[in-house]
């Protein structure tokens, strides 16, 4: 510190100029200088300044000759705002670059001396080399060493002496940049539009792979051993046991028909098929709705869609449509029964309604009782196909 000379400094308001070269002084404060406003000649040079005070020249408004060279000064940004400065000496520091202020010259720089500077041969220097090159009102001695470090060929070269192909070398950053950020956009364009779609898939598929692990370890689904397989469907065992024969979607508007029609000719007869209706209780209560449908759907062999025009139009029921469908995909079987009550819409068949009915016909509920008679005799021939429900779930019932 200055602590020594303060007291002369002090008194020194009319000095103009100071030598305080090759004096070991490793900091300054603030204030050592701030008296000397008519100051114009200042040498530090061949100290131990590592860094100067943010506005230490501010009020040094006269100063025009400074001598910084031979310190270990790292960034020169404290020499903002001085306006008249005429004379610049940073020769044998250790910053890498001189500032942009410096370069534009807005304080009549006369003399300009910074060989030593370990500067770097690459495209941050060629401000500097542009600076060097053009201005004709700074003053450069050409015959002291201006060099930089080339990282390709590890060898010092003059600034002047070199070119290197900057825009190449920036188009090499931006044009990956800009690709980058079309890709990335539109990819955000299109997960926007279909953000739905996404979303009711990956929520699917989630909950399928849940519920598939929590059925394979429940005690209520028993898996046939090699003397319990049915020789009607040799093919298919060993499989696990399923509760029921089918899982009934329908609109609670259909209820009726549920009730008065479906449950009476199928569950109240000889080959005792069994339905399970989430409205009845079949499903265990406590369960998030859509974990309970996807449960009812995989401890029934089947499922059976009772389609209509406000079928359609819900979303639960679009929801357990799709459920059978990826399992269809997933057990690679047949498990989707399709039934229709009255006439639907064009306008209100779903994509997914669409793609089932290019491959599976559609038991459509007539009107008169020979073809309703009909209509049980098929409906009963898809239950049967394949008949692998555990009889011994009826002693829960």
């Amino acid at each position: 510190m200055l602590s020594s000379i303060d007291q002369f400094l002090l008194k020194s308001h009319s000095l103009q100029h100071l030598n305080m070269s090759n004096n070991n002084i490793g900091d300054i404060n603030g204030n050592d200088f701030s008296s000397l406003v008519k100051l114009k000649y200042m040498d530090l040079s061949h100290n131990e300044l590592e860094s100067l005070p943010e506005n230490q020249f501010h009020r040094m408004i006269n100063i025009i000759y400074l001598n910084l060279a031979g310190n270990k000064l790292a960034n020169l940004n404290s020499l903002k705002g001085i306006d008249g400065l005429q004379t610049l000496i940073v020769s044998d520091n250790v910053i890498t670059m001189l500032p942009a202020f410096l370069m534009k010259n807005p304080y009549h720089l006369k003399h300009v001396e910074f060989a030593g500077i370990p500067f770097a041969c690459t495209c941050d220097i060629i401000p500097l080399q542009h600076w060097i090159l053009t201005d004709t009102k700074t003053y450069i001695d050409p015959q002291l060493p201006y060099q930089c470090k080339s990282p390709a060929i590890r060898k010092n070269l003059g600034i002047t002496e070199f070119t290197l192909d900057c825009r190449l070398h920036l188009e090499f950053y931006i044009i990956p940049s800009v690709s980058g950020l079309i890709v990335i956009g539109v990819i955000i364009c299109v997960a926007y539009k279909y953000r739905w779609r996404i979303h009711y898939k990956c929520w699917t598929l989630c909950c399928q792979r849940r519920y598939q692990r929590y059925i394979d370890n429940d005690d209520d689904a028993d898996i046939n051993s090699d003397d319990e397989e049915d020789v009607d469907a040799p093919y298919e065992a060993p499989i696990m046991r399923r509760r029921y024969h089918a899982y009934v979607a329908y609109h609670k508007d259909n209820e009726a028909w549920i009730n008065d029609q479906l449950i009476a000719n199928i569950e109240d007869g000889p080959e005792r098929f069994r339905l399970c209706l989430k409205e009845r209780g079949d499903i265990p209560a406590g369960h998030y709705i859509l974990n309970a449908i996807c449960h009812g759907i995989q401890q029934s062999r089947k499922t059976i869609a009772v389609l209509s025009e406000n079928f359609m139009d819900d979303g639960w029921c679009h929801y357990q449509l799709h459920f059978a469908k990826m399992r269809m995909v997933i057990d690679k079987a047949d498990v989707l029964i399709l039934v229709q009550i009255g006439e639907i819409p064009d306008c209100k068949k779903t994509l997914l309604l669409r793609q089932l009915l290019c491959y599976k016909e559609v038991l459509k509920w007539p009107e008169d009782l020979v073809g309703q008679e009909l209509f049980w005799n098929q409906l009963k021939m898809k239950l049967r196909k394949p008949v692998r429900v555990d009889h011994r779930f009826d002693e829960d019932r």
